[in-house]
């Protein structure tokens, strides 16, 4: 007891300044989907103003590593140096991330259910004195927020073993039967195809159909006291209208440059007194490109 006390009175004294946090921002629902595999991984990401990033790991050796699985043997780099790292220089030299104040989402893709890559990666985020801290009792907000995603047996074991955490978890499956969020479980991670039949937006297909049947499993979500991520969405401007109209929290998108452009011209015309109520069709078509990638 008197060893956890000590080490909760370190972890919630370390030095880190984070400024009040303003209201939401353009960007706030651009998450970037294995981001690792941009051709600048974290940097394309943060110049685009995301507020959202997600790496895979695994271990090798002692390391925590950025992989894609266990076949994938181009290994990007460790999560350490690759996001850690550069995270933390950021938020020592700004504050936070971006240097508003708001919170940044880290999500950490676990690529195998062994204890002792959750160990690995328990130690090595307990280093950074950035990471929001858990514990059952409150959450101590810091600039930037751990999310587990991945292997279910790996994430739980992590959230149930440790009083101190510098991660949540989420879950890739929803049911209606679910408990209320608690400080350990905070947000859901689903495909677009179990959330909308797997539209894809053909002819016979509306945007006002797949933006009714996404509010009903969002309200769904939020009503247990959780948060929506959407992954494996068609990349094209129809699907990001129809999840951000119906309140999903974070889009996931493997186009960062695209889908920032989307979001800020979306924003100037929803500002606008005269903006049509849907997209505008000729945008959409030069956002698309004509082309339609699931990822």
């Amino acid at each position: 007891m008197t060893c956890a006390c000590a080490c909760l009175f370190a972890v919630l004294h370390a030095h880190v300044v984070v400024a009040p946090q303003p209201g939401q921002s353009v960007l706030s629902v651009a998450h970037s989907h294995n981001d690792y595999e941009q051709s600048r991984p974290l940097a394309l990401a943060l110049e685009a103003g995301f507020e959202s990033v997600e790496a895979d790991v695994l271990l090798r050796g002692r390391e925590v590593v950025v992989s894609h699985g266990f076949f994938d043997f181009a290994d990007r780099g460790s999560l350490d140096d690759l996001y850690l790292k550069p995270l933390q220089e950021r938020v020592d030299r700004l504050g936070s991330v971006h240097g508003d104040g708001r919170p940044f989402y880290l999500w950490i893709d676990l690529k195998e259910s062994s204890r002792e890559l959750t160990d690995a990666l328990h130690a090595l985020l307990m280093r950074y004195p950035m990471f929001s801290v858990f514990t059952d009792e409150r959450v101590y907000p810091r600039p930037v927020v751990a999310i587990l995603t991945g292997d279910e047996d790996a994430k739980r074991r992590y959230t149930d073993e440790h009083v101190l955490r510098r991660a949540c978890r989420d879950s890739n499956r929803f049911d209606a039967n679910d408990p209320g969020a608690d400080r350990r479980w905070t947000w859901y991670a689903l495909r677009w195809d179990e959330l909308t039949r797997g539209s894809s937006f053909t002819e016979e297909e509306g945007l006002h159909d797949v933006e009714h049947d996404l509010r009903r499993k969002v309200e769904r979500v939020h009503a247990t006291g959780r948060r929506l991520r959407v992954y494996a969405m068609p990349e094209r401007a129809e699907a990001w209208e129809a999840a951000i109209a119906a309140g999903v929290d974070l889009v996931g998108t493997d186009r960062i440059e695209t889908f920032a452009a989307f979001l800020r011209a979306r924003a100037v015309r929803v500002a606008s007194p005269a903006a049509p109520s849907t997209p505008d069709r000729a945008a959409i078509a030069g956002l698309n490109g004509g082309n339609l990638r699931v990822r």
